[in-house]
This record gives structure tokens, sequence and C-alpha cells, in this order.
């Protein structure tokens, strides 16, 4: 069995009957200069596979600019036999042609605008990003912002901008990770502030859901730079370690992207869950720290041998351990990987989700 496959199936059981998974924050296009390539068909296969309802589809970075990107976009949603929610995108530097980019998408059905401040470059200060921001909130539609690596911090523009357009809805992709220590707690006094799962790091989305309210949270995983299963399995166990309600948890999973994008904001289904989240015990904060080094290197194409050794070494654990179960299962998992295979995806996603399960050693575990 694929390895990231058995951690997923094991972590669905923790989903309350009913749920309607729907993933906030998707990828198509084949000229961004990272050279990652999503395509229509290999994102609804990978939502099958995970058994998703569906997902928002964005375009890709597209460096001559978006009106065919869109126009793509838009067409796809209209063929997926409503899977697919369409977002827009466009580059505030384009200024006027921005706006009115912005307008012509949202009056041809696109439910969501996408900005990105690294690939453009700009800042939430930019004086036609407040002018988007009116055309969202006008059209009852939200902002995605991307709010992970590669920027400076822009929680603090954020609240202005919600503060400056009445009824605006900003969600910041990537968990927030570059503000979220400050920003999540005040988020409770911004009623218009959402965040997106979309990040790799267990600690990242544990803290998310410490200090975040449910009905704040969207499901999401940036496919194709993550995939469906892989950070689904993070969240669900997260939100099941978080002790949500039913409700809360299928808001998270689907209901919450829904509502907004629906032009209605969701209802509160519960409070943040509070540091209670986070184990204290040394040895699975000692094992994660081996694995996040290793999932490090990995990603930054490094040779992981020594790290992925201490890793090994780190889940033997004594038999009488609380959670040897859960380190047998992690312990498992790596004698499973093939750290010689070309594919990098192939190593370092098991690993990701072998990470989620140390830290929520409490939810289910796969058989092998």
């Amino acid at each position: 069995m694929d390895l990231v496959s058995a951690w997923h199936t094991a972590s669905v059981a923790v989903l309350p009957h009913g749920t309607e998974v729907w993933d906030a924050h998707t990828h198509v296009g084949s000229n961004d200069p990272d050279h990652v390539v999503g395509t229509v068909p290999r994102l609804i296969e990978k939502l099958d596979e995970a058994g998703h309802a569906g997902a928002v589809l964005i375009s890709s970075m597209e460096p001559d600019g978006y009106p065919a990107a869109n126009d793509r976009i838009l067409k796809d949603a209209s063929n997926s036999d409503g899977r697919l929610i369409p977002f827009l995108r466009v580059n505030p530097n384009r200024g006027v042609d921005a706006v009115a980019e912005a307008e012509r998408c949202v009056s041809l059905g696109a439910q969501g605008i996408k900005m990105h401040p690294r690939a453009e470059a700009f800042s939430l200060s930019h004086p036609t990003v407040a002018e988007v921001g009116r055309v969202a909130a006008a059209s009852g539609v939200p902002i995605l912002f991307h709010a992970g690596r590669g920027i400076p911090a822009l929680g603090e523009e954020a609240l202005r901008l919600l503060e400056s357009v009445d009824g605006l809805n900003i969600i910041l992709g990537h968990a927030g990770v570059s503000d979220l220590s400050w920003i999540g707690p005040e988020s409770v006094n911004y009623p218009g502030l959402y965040f997106d799962t979309a990040w790799w790091s267990t600690p990242s989305i544990l803290m998310l859901f410490a200090s975040v309210a449910p009905d704040r949270i969207l499901y999401a995983s940036d496919t194709p730079y993550g995939s469906p299963m892989m950070i689904a399995t993070i969240v669900m166990r997260v939100a099941a370690s978080a002790g949500l309600s039913d409700d809360a948890f299928r808001a998270v999973m689907g209901g919450n992207l829904l509502s907004l994008v629906s032009g209605v904001r969701p209802r509160p289904s519960g409070s943040p869950a509070g540091s209670d989240i986070v184990s204290n015990d040394p040895v699975a904060l000692t094992v994660y720290s081996s694995f996040h080094a290793a999932i490090t290197q990995m990603l930054r194409g490094g040779d992981p041998e020594e790290t992925v050794s201490l890793a090994k070494l780190a889940v033997r654990v004594p038999a009488t351990h609380p959670h040897a179960d859960m380190f047998h299962a992690v312990a498992e998992t790596m004698e499973r990987i093939d750290f010689a295979s070309d594919r990098r995806s192939s190593y370092v996603r098991p690993m990701v989700v072998a990470a989620a399960g140390v830290l929520t050693p409490e939810q289910p575990l796969p058989t092998f």
C-alpha cells in the first residue's frame, strides 16, 4: 500500500459522518517559473483518491498576465460538473487593468480572487490591492493571499485592509505562517479574517487550531505543491486532537469555504483549542525535530542520509512508552520509504504524514 494512502485511510476514521471535503487552494498551469505543472485531469484524480468532493481552482503564475489563464480557469470549472470553484488571479502591479480584470471575471462567475505577493512582488499596501478588495467586497467573494514563505510579514497590512474595506473577507494562505504567532489570536477581533491549511509543518497547523476559531479555518492543500491526501491527513489528525465538534469539523473541511464563496460568513462553531492541543512528551518532540530536519533538507535538495538515520533511531522507544504503537507505526513507515528514489515526493510526503503522526499520537494509526 502507498504509505501516504495508508496514513490517510487511517485518519479518515476521525471525520464525522457525512463530511463533504472541499479543498480551498489548488493550482493548474504550466508556465510558472518554478517549473511545477498542474493539470485539471491530474487534480481531479488526486481529489478522487482522497475522497474529496471538489476544490478551488486557481491559475499558477503566468508571467505574461492572467486574462487568458482566468478564461481557462472559468471554462475548466464550468466543465467540472460542479467539482471546481473558479478563483480569478490578478497582478496588482497592472493597476487599473487588474481592477478591470477582477470585475470582468467576477461578472463571468469567478467565486474568489487570488493574489500572490511573492510571485508578483507587491505589498498589501499597494493601492490597487484595496481597489481589488472593493470589487471583492461588493461582489461577495473572498480574496486569498499567499502568506507563506518568501515574503515580509503582511499581517498588519492585512488588518488595515480589512479596516479600510467594509465587508471584505481575506483568506491568508499557508496558515498565515509569516505572522501566525500574533495574528492568530488577533483574528477574534477581525470577523473577515480567515486562514487556509496549505502548509506541511504539523506544528504550524497545531498553532493554527490552538489560536484560531474553527469557523476561520479552511482546509486546503496547495496542490500540486502539496497533495490532498498528505495535507488532509495532517488537518484531520490535528482537528481531532483539537476536540472539534462534528459541526466545526465539517465546517473546517469544507463548510467554511462553501459559505464564503456564496457570500456568507460562516457561523461561529467553537473556540480555539488552546495550548493543550500540543503534546509535551519530550520523546515525541525530539522525534519530530529529527523528522523536521530531514524533511527540510530533502526539500532543499540536500543529502538527507544523516538526518534520516537520526530519525530512524529516534523512533526506537521502549515498549512501555504510552505511545509505543504510534512510534512503531512511524518506524514501519520509515523502513518502507525508498530514500533512493528519483522522485522527491515519494519520500518527502510519507515523511510528512509520519511526522504528523508523531505529534497526534492519540489518533488512528495505519496498518501495513
